[in-house]
């Protein structure tokens, strides 16, 4: 498996850039952003894989709800043929995760 790091993922909204981290895939670790129907993307928007709800729960932090969803999911991905379990915020949010040893 090789090592992805993605990169130009700079926008410009009214005069000033924003820069996203990007995409990350390793053996051990990976940092991608679900879409609609199971799709796994980059931050650009490419397909890198796909991947599947397990389960979620409300997304209370500290006993406070979070800004960013109601709902926090745990998924299970597939890059390259390698799983990875994931958790994030659901479809265009950030999802992070370590691969699952088999």
């Amino acid at each position: 498996m090789t090592t992805y790091v993605e990169t130009d993922c700079t926008i410009t909204h009214e005069g000033r850039a924003f820069t996203s981290g990007g995409a990350v895939v390793t053996p051990e670790y990976l940092i991608a952003y679900p879409a609609e129907g199971g799709i796994l993307n980059d931050w650009h928007g490419n397909k890198i894989g796909t991947y599947r709800v397990i389960s979620s729960r409300p997304a209370m932090f500290f006993g406070h709800r979070s800004h960013w969803s109601d709902r926090y999911f745990y998924m299970r991905a597939l890059v390259d043929g390698r799983a990875y379990s994931l958790r994030g915020f659901g479809v265009g949010m950030i999802a992070k995760g370590k691969a699952v040893l088999s």
